[in-house]
Parts: structure tokens; sequence; C-alpha cells
């Protein structure tokens, strides 16, 4: 059986599960007829089991396919996904792994040219020692991974239940001692071990969970020690049915679709008293309450951020699919900024000056800043009402918004990186915060050292946490050629306090943020959380919405060099404009669709056909409601087996026609509809050039 490796590309998880298991095992074999592959058998002749692991848990966790993966994708998969996800029994169980992904992803670069295969395979070889460290590290794992590592380290079968409760009882007799371990095993903290803390309100998730097991959770205010939470856990989970088990698992894993409603929630989060939800040190509340806020304290953000938008006030035009700045204007505003950064390259661009590329991303998140289109060109300009609502904030409101929309708010893709998984930049953020707090400071060698902060938390990061007063870092002259060199990074106190309130406040929640699991929601997630160290954090930044916008819309669609332009009306639905794009090429309508546009703040979203599996229907989507200026585009794509791509680019809006004298009270007759479709006229199609093409080409019926 032929490999057909872009099989999974742009299918909605619930068609690419059923297909999952066989694609690997197809995967496999093509690897393993290859000569690469038998000289990797021969050096592993029980090869195999690491690439069907890699690539579903790359997809499963971050919906990344093998053509579409790039280096950062990979590293996440590596050093935090596969930590965190699988548990083995022992380390010698990495033996072989990365010599076998190495392998398969240099075949991938030699048999199929995928673009970043060779960057892969090179960061592979990088981590060969490393791997097996993170594998067992309880840190990257979690309590629960580092209970069922434990337990099987001092000989207990943490397979069955048996098991468990031999390991809990063991556990028990030996408090306030530790067990005896050897010394190489990662150990829980010993606090974990051998303490008891008050309890605090639960995370919703981790109610759910103990319910369904049966379990009653300790009240508020008693005393409990977490092993024997966790053990307990554990032991009703073995007694479940397998499948349930795992459907509980991954529910905690994932984000719930049926999560308190992100408004009820952010309700239940002002309610809550977090004085008792997180425990900071005393050092950490004393950092937060002496912190008086400036536009150049406790960080430069406030002023740098001012630069930026005086940099883009008259307009900045945009690189086509990016949207990034010139590099000329990226290096004008990099020479304002408090801390400008040194490069030596010889071509430039604006991630090559990290502090600009993180300005952007809030610039973008924030919609202080927002894309229009005049012609075939995007310009970067200034939004008038987001920017009315800036000048109105004191000090302390605007780096607090600031703050909240970069860690609840901001995501990558805001920045072209299309493939970058779900995390927010406060998640990451958070995985790089214990390298960086693990010494006094952090020194950087050479770049192949400084390259470890590349993806997480990626420079632009960096350069943020700088801005925002978490750490200073100290140059190094770049080499030539070469960007942004740094030798040291130094965490100061108040980026100890945040973190450590972020990060507790994270657990609370189980990562369910409001702003997170509903984007149209104010800001005001963190404020309940800082309020109390902040009085006088009144009001937060208004963020950009869309209004419904009446009126007959004009878009221009295009498949490859033939163009059709379609007039439809505002309350129409995507559904109706897919049929009428689907009519002017004399496609039949047996397939599946998908429509995908940005948000104001460059977010992608995807609006499925009313018969597929998603969050958005495009039944549900008005065209007055889309987010497109004139000039915008979206993508219509069309059977997800043949991949008919179309661009959908609205080229204006005018007035809705006026009905003909006498016709303004007359009924109309409705008739018969399928499911979700409109009952009116949506539109129609004024203008056609091009031959349509076949859509089953060379079929035989």
């Amino acid at each position: 059986m032929a490999f057909l490796i872009h099989q999974l590309d742009n299918l909605d998880y619930d068609e690419a599960e059923p297909l999952l298991e066989d694609y690997i095992l197809v995967a496999i074999a093509d690897f393993a007829n290859s000569p690469i592959g038998q000289a990797c058998i021969e050096r592993n002749p029980e090869g195999g089991s690491w690439i069907g692991t890699f690539i579903e848990f790359a997809y499963l966790y971050g919906g990344y396919t093998l053509p579409k993966m790039t280096k950062g994708n990979v590293q996440e998969v590596m050093e935090y996904t596969l930590p965190r996800k699988l548990t083995l029994l022992d380390p010698s169980d990495t033996d072989g792994a990365i010599d076998e992904l190495v392998a398969f992803w240099t075949f991938l670069h030699d048999k199929y040219r995928l673009r970043s295969a060779k960057a892969i395979a090179k960061y592979l070889q990088s981590i060969e020692t490393k791997f097996p460290q993170w594998m067992f590290d309880p840190q990257r794992g979690g309590i629960a991974k580092s209970f069922v590592t434990q337990g099987m380290a001092a000989g207990f079968d943490m397979t069955t239940q048996e098991g468990v409760t031999a390991f809990q009882e063991e556990y028990n007799r030996n408090l306030p001692a530790r067990p005896p371990m050897p010394p190489t095993v990662p150990m829980l903290p010993a606090e974990l071990l051998t303490e008891s803390f008050e309890m605090t309100t639960a995370p919703p998730d981790m109610q759910r969970a103990f319910e369904q097991l049966g379990l009653e959770l300790p009240k508020p205010g008693e005393r409990v020690n977490p092993m024997q939470l966790v053990s307990q856990f554990f032991g009703g989970l073995l007694q479940m049915d397998p499948d349930a088990a795992e459907e509980l698992m991954a529910s905690l894993d994932e984000e719930e679709e049926g999560v308190a409603n992100a408004a009820e929630l952010r309700e239940e989060l002002q309610r809550l008293d977090w004085n008792e939800a997180i425990a900071l040190s005393p050092d950490h509340q004393a950092t937060l309450q002496s912190q008086t806020i400036t536009a150049t304290a406790p960080g430069t953000i406030l002023r740098d951020l001012e630069i930026a938008l005086a940099a883009i006030a008259r307009g900045v035009p945009l690189s086509g699919k990016l949207q990034h700045m010139p590099a000329k204007v990226a290096a004008d505003i990099n020479q304002r900024l408090s801390q400008p950064i040194a490069i030596a390259m010889q071509r430039p661009v604006q991630k090559s000056y990290p502090n600009v590329h993180g300005l952007y991303l809030l610039l973008r998140a924030t919609g202080l800043a927002q894309v229009v289109t005049e012609g075939s060109k995007a310009k970067l300009v200034v939004n008038p009402e987001i920017h009315q609502s800036w000048q109105q904030l004191n000090p302390t409101e605007q780096y607090l918004s600031l703050l909240e929309v970069w860690f609840l708010r901001s995501h990558p893709e805001m920045l072209g990186e299309e493939r970058s998984g779900r995390m927010m930049m406060g998640d990451r953020c958070l995985q790089a915060w214990p390298f960086l707090t693990k010494k006094a400071n952090a020194t950087f060698a050479n770049y192949a050292a400084q390259d470890r902060l590349a993806y997480y938390p990626s420079f632009y990061n960096l350069a943020l946490m700088e801005m925002f007063g978490f750490i200073t870092i100290t140059p190094g002259q770049p080499d030539p050629k070469k960007g942004w060199r740094f030798k040291k990074i130094v965490v100061q106190p108040w980026g100890k306090a945040v973190m450590a309130t972020f990060d507790a406040a994270t657990e609370v929640v189980a990562s369910n943020w409001p702003g997170i699991l509903d984007p149209a929601l104010p800001l005001g997630d963190l404020q309940p959380l800082l309020r109390p160290y902040f009085p006088e954090w009144h009001r937060c930044l208004a963020l950009p919405t869309v209004e419904f916008r009446p009126g007959r819309h004009v878009f221009k669609v295009s498949l490859g060099k033939i163009w059709r332009r379609i007039a439809i009306a505002a309350d129409a639905t995507l559904a109706d404009l897919s049929d009428l794009i689907r009519a002017s090429v004399d496609f039949d309508d047996d397939h599946l669709d998908m429509f995908t546009y940005k948000t104001p703040t460059g977010l992608s979203v995807k609006a499925f056909h009313p018969f597929s599996s998603g969050d958005l229907y495009t039944t549900e989507v008005k065209i007055g409601d889309l987010p497109l200026s004139v000039g915008g585009t979206m993508e219509y794509l069309y059977d997800f087996g043949d991949n008919w791509q179309f661009s959908v680019v609205l080229e204006a809006v005018e007035p809705e026609p006026e009905p003909p004298k006498g016709f303004q009270n007359a009924k109309v007759k409705k008739t018969r509809q399928t499911k979700g479709k409109s009952t009116k006229a949506a539109g129609n199609i004024i203008e056609s050039h091009g031959e349509a093409p076949e859509q089953y080409p060379g079929a035989d019926w």
C-alpha cells in the first residue's frame, strides 16, 4: 500500500482519527522498506514503536501532521508532550528512540522533500542524551506521573489495583519518612511526601473527576497529604472500565467541551478567595505590594509600546503572507527602544529583532494596531477606538492589561506561525521559567547554548520578559551574519513574584482561563487575582469587537486562474455563500467544506459544514458578521479528499438594493429547505472569468 503522506492534512479530528492507526502502520512500512530504514533495523531490530508514538502524540496533542511539521512543533512534542503524556517503565525504554526518529526524518527528507525535515533531524540528534532525562523528569511529567514512576522504582506493579494499593500502604507506613528509593530515581518534592496542607477549593475538573470515580474530596480547610489524594485517584481509576478510564483521563488532559460557560466561570473566579486558593511566599507578597507601576518600572514596556505606536501612526506597509513590517521600519523602531538589540545579519526581517517582534505581537493581540487592505496591499495602522481606550487608562491599568493580553490572549499564530500548537504565551513562558530560575543566573557560552530558549519561550518572549521587568539580559556581540546574542539572564524578584502567582492561579483554574475559552470576553481574568495588590486597577483595555455590517457583500472568488464575482446579502450565511461558489463552477454538493478566516487580532477561525464535527458551523456565521475589511481574504475548502481551495476576497460592501414599489409588504411563500440552509435567495453570480475545471477529471461512470 502506498503511503499517502498528505492524507491527514486539512482533515477535522473526527475524520482523521479513524485513519490514524493505518496511516502510522503504512508510514512505518514505507520507512522500513527504504535503505535508510533497513540500516536502522539492522541497528535496532525491535524498532518502529517510537515512530508510531511520535506521529500519534504529535497529531493527538498538537494537531501536527508530518508534511506541515516544523522544528518548533517537534521540539514541543519531544520536550513537553511526550514527557508529560507518556509513562515509561525503565530508562532503557528510550534506547534507540532518537536514532530511530533521526533516521525516519532523514528518510522523509530524502523521499518526500519535506521542507523542515533536515532541520528536524539535526535537532533530534542534538537531544540524544537529553531525551531520556526529560522522560523521567518529574517536573516535566507532573505529580501523577511522578507518583506512578516512584511506585515502579520502588518495585511495585503500578499497572494493577493491587500494585497501587500496596505502594500506597508502603507509603503510609513510612510517613513521615520517605520510602527508600534509589538515589537516581526522580522523586516528588519532599514536602508533598511528608507534609499535609490545608485543602483549598478544588478546580472544577478535579471535582468532576472525583465525583465520577465515586470518591469524596476533602472539604476546604481540612488537612490533606497530596500523595494520598493522588494514590486515591489512581486506585479509583484502576477500578473503572478501561474505556471509561481512558475517557476520563482524556477529559483531564484536554480542554473539555463541557467546561462551564466562560462568562459564568469568570464570575466564579471573581468570587473566589484567591488568598486562600493560592499560597504565595511572604517575599513574593511583599514584592507585589511594594511595586509601583510607571512608564519605566518595573520594566520599560509602556514606554517601548508608545514608541512602536508612534512608528506606525501614519501606517506601515506589510509583507504579503506573514504581514510583517519592513526590515527598515523594524530596525528604526529597534534603535529607539530602551534596550536596542544588536544584530549582524545581512538581510534582516522583522523577527530578526525579537524586541520589535514581541511589540508587534502585543499591538496585534490588543487590537491597538489593525491590518487594513488598500487594493492588494496591506498596512498596519493604529486602531483609533482601541487607542482611545488605551489613553484613558492609568499606568497600572495599562501595564496589567498588557500583561493579561500577553499571557492569555497572545498566540504565535498572530505572528504568522500557523502550526504552533494550542499553548498561549503564558503557558510557553511557564514552560521555560524553571530553566531560567534553576540557578542565580543563566549563562550562555555561544549561540548553540542560547538556542535552548529559541522555541520555549522563544526569543521574542524573552525580549518581552525584559521589557515587562521579569528579567535582565546581558547582551553579547553578535557574530558576523548572525542575529541577537545574549550572554546572561538574571531573573528579577518582580518576575519571580508574578510568575509564581500566575503559575499557582493556572493550576487553580486547570488552565481554563475564561478569556482563552471565549476570546470574545473582555479583559479581566487576572483582575481579581492582582487587584488586591494594585487597587488602582479599575478598568481594562477594551478589545476589538466585530459589529454586524449590513449591505450587499461582493466577493471575488478565485480557483487558480479562473474567478467568479458573487454578490450576497449581509444576513445570508457562509452556507449560502458555499452554495453559490459551488454553483459558479458547476460542482455538486455531496462533499463537506470549510471556510477559514482571520479575526482582527490575527487568529484563524474555521467554520465547518453543518454535517461535520466542529465548534462553529457555516450555517451559524452571517456574512455581515465576518471580521473582513474590504480587500480582506478568506479561504474556502471544498471536498477534503480532492482539496479544492478557493480564495475569497471581499471587494466591496454596497447598499442593499431597494425592493420594487408595491412589494414592501408582500408575503413570500416558504419552500422546503435542506438542513441548516437559508430560505431566502441569498445572492447571485454577477460575473465569470475562465472555464470551470472538471470536478472529477478522468472519472468513468
